[in-house]
């Protein structure tokens, strides 16, 4: 699909910094090919389901993606990077009630709180969709 996401970690209301390094450590073995001067990465879940990623300083997007492993890779992704998922709509998804505080005021109150995993994406991605 053509649909995009970022994966965000926020304190105090701001975009915060991201553990980088473990982000791509996280990315590495799904991996297919990648332009790094541009931050672009194709990854692969092993369903053989892919996406387009472009990792910056801070944050991740996701986008012409598959349902399945990819959103899998996205949860994990996130709980790993203590981030949250945001969706085009305006949601943010979050493993935990305690990141709601964090997020700016204008996301606080469509968030959603979910246990991290691709099905459970999915199923907020189908429901604001």
């Amino acid at each position: 699909m053509s649909y995009g996401i970022y994966v965000q970690r926020f304190a105090h209301g701001d975009a915060a910094a991201m553990d980088d390094a473990l982000g791509r450590k996280l990315l590495a073995p799904h991996v297919v090919s990648s332009m790094p001067e541009y931050g672009f990465t194709r990854i692969r879940a092993g369903d053989g389901g892919e996406a387009d990623v472009y990792a910056g300083p801070g944050s991740v997007a996701v986008s012409r993606f598959s349902w399945g492993g990819i959103l899998d890779i996205v949860a994990d992704l996130a709980e790993q990077l203590d981030a949250v998922v945001l969706l085009p709509e305006g949601v943010a998804i979050l493993g935990t009630e305690e990141q709601r505080r964090h997020l700016p005021v204008e996301l606080q109150a469509d968030a959603v709180v979910v246990d991290l995993s691709g099905a459970a994406l999915q199923a907020v991605i189908e429901g604001v969709g």
